[in-house]
C-alpha cells in the first residue's frame, strides 16, 4: 500500500462566514476537528492541515485542546490563492508520502465510506476523485506522479485543474456528499437543521 497522507485545506479568510468557519461548532466539535477526525480514522499518523488567515487562531485552539490529531504547515502566501496552499502542501509532504488525499476543511457532510471508495480506486499510478453536480472536484487522492504538475499551480487553481488533464488515468467516484460545503453562517445554521439540502 501506498503511504498516504491526508491533507486538510483550510488556509482561505472565509471572507463569507464573517469570521473563522472552521473553529465554527458543528454537533459538539468545531469543523475543522471534525474533518481531522475523520481522516485520521483512515490516516492516524498522517494528517495534515494547511492554514493561513486564521492560523494564530488556530494555534490558540489547538493549545486549547481545541484542536488536535493533526501537524500544521502554515501557508505565508495563502492571500494568492488556493494554489499557494496546495503548493505548500505538495512540498511539505513530497519526500515522505507516495500520495496525498486532498480534502476541504468545510466539506462538512463526507463520511468515512466516501474515503475508502477513494482508497479503493487508487491504485498508485492514477488520480482517484470525487464526482458531484457532474463535475470532478475533491477529496482527490494524488500518486507521487501528480506532484510535479500540482507544484505548477497558480492564482486561485485548485486541484480541480489537474483532474481534467489527460496526462494521468482519472478514477471518478460519484460522491454526492462531497458538495456540501459550509461558507456562510446561513448554511451553517441550515446544515444544523439538515435543510440546507
Amino acid at each position: 500500500m501506498n503511504r498516504i497522507a491526508a491533507l486538510i485545506m483550510a488556509a482561505g479568510a472565509s471572507s463569507r462566514f464573517d469570521g473563522c468557519k472552521l473553529l465554527a461548532d458543528v454537533e459538539g466539535s468545531c469543523l475543522l476537528q471534525q474533518r481531522i477526525d475523520l481522516a485520521s480514522g483512515l490516516f492516524p499518523e498522517d494528517v495534515y492541515v494547511v492554514t493561513g488567515a486564521w492560523h494564530r487562531e488556530l494555534m490558540a485552539a489547538r493549545a486549547e485542546k481545541k484542536l488536535a490529531g493533526a501537524s500544521f504547515v502554515y501557508v505565508d502566501s495563502w492571500a494568492k490563492g488556493l494554489a499557494a496552499s496546495l503548493v505548500a502542501g505538495v512540498e511539505h509532504l513530497e519526500r515522505d508520502y507516495e500520495a496525498i488525499l486532498v480534502l476541504l476543511a468545510d466539506q462538512v457532510a463526507l463520511t468515512r465510506t466516501d474515503l475508502e471508495q477513494l482508497l479503493a480506486a487508487f491504485d498508485g499510478n492514477n488520480i482517484a476523485c470525487a464526482v458531484y453536480h457532474g463535475k470532478r472536484g475533491v477529496p482527490a487522492i494524488f500518486g507521487a506522479k501528480s506532484f510535479a504538475r500540482l507544484k505548477q499551480l497558480k492564482g486561485d487553481q485548485g486541484a480541480k485543474a489537474v483532474l481534467y488533464e489527460s496526462a494521468m488515468a482519472v478514477s471518478e467516484c460519484p460522491m454526492p456528499n462531497a458538495r456540501w460545503d459550509i461558507d456562510s453562517r446561513e448554511q451553517l445554521a441550515a446544515w444544523a437543521g439538515r435543510s440546507m439540502y
